[in-house]
C-alpha cells in the first residue's frame, strides 16, 4: 500500500511541476508577444521565425552539450519512428504554427491573435481523448472552460482598442491555423514523451531545428507577408535596426529558449496534455499588466476576466492527480 501511495504522490508532484512550467512559459510568451508585435513592423514573419529559432537552437545546444558532457548520456537517442514524429511536431508547431502566429500578429494585433489562439487547448483536449486516451474529469472540464472563457472575455473587451490593427479574414485564418498547429504539435510531442526517455531540452532542440528547416524552404513566402508598418518609416511602433535586434534577442530568450524548453517540461510531466495546453494558452492574462505598464489602461472587465481564468487554473491544479 505504501509504495502505491508514494507513487501517487510522486505522480501528483511531477504533474504540479509540469503545470507550473506551463504557466511560466505562458508568462514568458506574453512578454515575447508584445516584443514580436513591434519587431513585425520591420521583419517579415518567416524571417523573424527563422532568426529567433536559430538563436534559440544555439543556446539550447550549449545546455544539452554541457549536460551530456557531464553525464555521458546520448541526449538524442530516440527510435526512428519517434524521432520522425518529434521532427514533424516541430515542423507543424514551430515552423508553420509560429509563422502563422506572427502573420496574424501583423494583421490583427496581439489581443485578437491570442483570442483565436485559445482554440489550441480546446482542440488539444478534444483530440487527446481518442489519440492518447486521456480523459478529463468534470472539474478539469470546468477548469478548462473557465480558463478559456475568462481569457476570451478579457481579449474581446480589449479588441476595441484601435492599436490592435485592422481585422481581416486572412488574419483570423492565420490565428486559427496557428492554434491548430499548436494543438497538433502538442499531441505529437506528448506521444513521443510517453514512449521514450528523451529529455525536455534535447526534444526542444529537435523541434526547433525541424521547424527551422521547413522555414528555409518557406523563405520565398516572405514576399507575401507585407510588413505591418507599411512603408511609413516614421510609424510610432516601428523600431530602429539596433532596437529591433535587441527586442528580437530578448524575445527569443524568453519566448523560444525558455518558453519552448518549459513547454517541453510541461508535456513531459504527468499533467494531462489538454490541461497543460490550457495553461500554456493563458498568455493574454499576463499581457494585461504589461500593457498597463506601457500606458494602456486595464478595465474592470479585464480584471473580472482574469479572476475567472485564475479560478479555472486553480481547478486544474486541484485535479492534477485525478
Amino acid at each position: 500500500m505504501m509504495p502505491a501511495m508514494l507513487l501517487a504522490q510522486i505522480h501528483t508532484t511531477h504533474a504540479l511541476f509540469g503545470l507550473a512550467a506551463a504557466a511560466t512559459a505562458a508568462m514568458f510568451w506574453a512578454c515575447a508577444t508584445v516584443m514580436y508585435r513591434r519587431i513585425g513592423r520591420v521583419m517579415p514573419p518567416v524571417r523573424m521565425n527563422l532568426t529567433k529559432n536559430l538563436l534559440a537552437t544555439a543556446l539550447l545546444l550549449a545546455v544539452v552539450g554541457a549536460v551530456a558532457w557531464r553525464t555521458g548520456d546520448a541526449p538524442f537517442a530516440l527510435a526512428a519512428p519517434l524521432m520522425a514524429l518529434l521532427v514533424l511536431s516541430g515542423v507543424v508547431g514551430i515552423g508553420i504554427g509560429d509563422t502563422c502566429f506572427f502573420a496574424a500578429l501583423n494583421r490583427i494585433g496581439a489581443r485578437r491573435t491570442l483570442l483565436l489562439f485559445m482554440l489550441a487547448p480546446v482542440c488539444t483536449a478534444a483530440l487527446a481523448w481518442p489519440v492518447l486516451g486521456e480523459s478529463l474529469g468534470p472539474l478539469q472540464v470546468l477548469g478548462i472552460t473557465l480558463t478559456v472563457a475568462g481569457v476570451a472575455w478579457v481579449i474581446a473587451e480589449r479588441n476595441h482598442a484601435a492599436s490592435d490593427g485592422h481585422v481581416d479574414a486572412l488574419g483570423l485564418a492565420f490565428a486559427a491555423a496557428a492554434a491548430l498547429c499548436q494543438a497538433g504539435g502538442a499531441l505529437m510531442t506528448r506521444h513521443v514523451f510517453a514512449h521514450s526517455t528523451i529529455g525536455s531540452a534535447p526534444s526542444a532542440v529537435v523541434r526547433i531545428v525541424a521547424g527551422s528547416a521547413i522555414l528555409v524552404l518557406m523563405l520565398p513566402l516572405d514576399r507575401r507577408f507585407p510588413e505591418a508598418g507599411g512603408s511609413d518609416a516614421n510609424h510610432p511602433e516601428r523600431p530602429g535596426r539596433g532596437k529591433t535586434w535587441l527586442l528580437l534577442g530578448l524575445a527569443m530568450f524568453l519566448g523560444t529558449f525558455l518558453g519552448i524548453w518549459l513547454q517541453q517540461v510541461a508535456f513531459k510531466s504527468d499533467a494531462k496534455v489538454g490541461v497543460a495546453q490550457t495553461l500554456l494558452s493563458t498568455s493574454p492574462l499576463f499581457v494585461l499588466p504589461i500593457v498597463a505598464v506601457l500606458g494602456d489602461p486595464v478595465t474592470r472587465r479585464a480584471v473580472l476576466g482574469a479572476a475567472v481564468s485564475l479560478l479555472g487554473v486553480a481547478l486544474l491544479f486541484l485535479r492534477t492527480g485525478g
